[in-house]
């Protein structure tokens, strides 16, 4: 595939190799970015890595957890030391469990808290070690990406809504004290791409009742005006361009590819 130059000569993290991981890589990669995959695991990593290369990209990969600290800040403290500046960080990791398909009257507490408590936690420790390097030269992008339960109520979606709700606001609160340093937050909020059912499946409790309530999931989200989800690809061509430079003036706020469900 022909590379592009939105992101000609810059060094971009992506936490995560599964369908938006992936997607996000190779986008930045195809756009000239230089790309450091970070992973939970080798295999998928390696996979993306290759994939990347084949295209003619420039990608590596390390195995780190979003969750915990000090492996976050040793990662990303090699990716500057290697490349020598940190221009993009995006965390598209994702939760295994959650009870989605289950009511609220249904979960327990620690069920509905995961999402919460991973997603808040992985966007914050990964935003937060890069963006000490992006302060020091004044210049970055913290990316984060958000789904339409944060602000259309949707039911059986137990506590992935207020987690993506609190995303928002953090990367809000980011924008207000890193914008005076030269560095922007932004996100990305999704309908959801029928590609990234992978992605879905590890959040859904597996039983009949919620088989259903999928379906009347379902039925919400043909409440597009577009007629239609947003493909990977589509979502990737956004991320490029919002990490790009020509997207400069945009910060604390998102990319709406909710395909005309959210209008504000």
């Amino acid at each position: 595939m022909t590379m592009e130059s939105l992101l000609q000569d810059k060094v971009a993290i992506v936490y995560g190799a599964g369908s938006i991981g992936r997607t996000i890589a190779q986008a930045f990669a195809r756009e000239g970015a230089r790309v450091f995959i970070g992973a939970r695991t080798e295999g998928r990593a390696a996979k993306l890595v290759a994939a990347i290369q084949q295209e003619g990209g420039q990608a590596t990969a390390g195995v780190v957890d979003v969750l915990d600290q000090q492996s976050v800040s040793t990662f990303v403290a090699g990716v500057a030391a290697q490349a020598g500046r940190i221009d993009i960080t995006f965390c598209a990791t994702n939760v295994t469990g959650g009870k989605q398909g289950a009511a609220l009257n249904e979960i327990t507490w620690e069920d509905f808290f995961l999402p919460l408590e991973h997603y808040t936690k992985s966007q914050f420790l990964t935003a937060n070690a890069a963006s000490k390097y992006m302060v020091q030269q004044s210049a970055g992008v913290i990316m984060m990406i958000t789904a339409i339960p944060s602000h259309i109520p949707i039911p059986y979606t137990t506590g992935f809504g207020p987690a993506w709700a609190a995303i928002e606001a953090l990367s809000k609160t980011l924008a207000a004290e890193l914008g005076p340093h030269g560095v922007r937050t932004v996100y990305l909020h999704s309908s959801g791409s029928p590609e990234s059912q992978e992605s879905i499946d590890q959040t859904f409790v597996n039983d009949p009742i919620a088989d259903q309530r999928m379906k009347e999931w379902k039925f919400v989200h043909r409440n597009l005006v577009g007629g239609k989800h947003p493909t990977l690809a589509q979502v990737g061509y956004m991320a490029a361009f919002m990490a790009s430079d020509k997207a400069g003036c945009t910060s604390g706020t998102f990319a709406n590819l909710s395909s005309g469900m959210v209008n504000e």
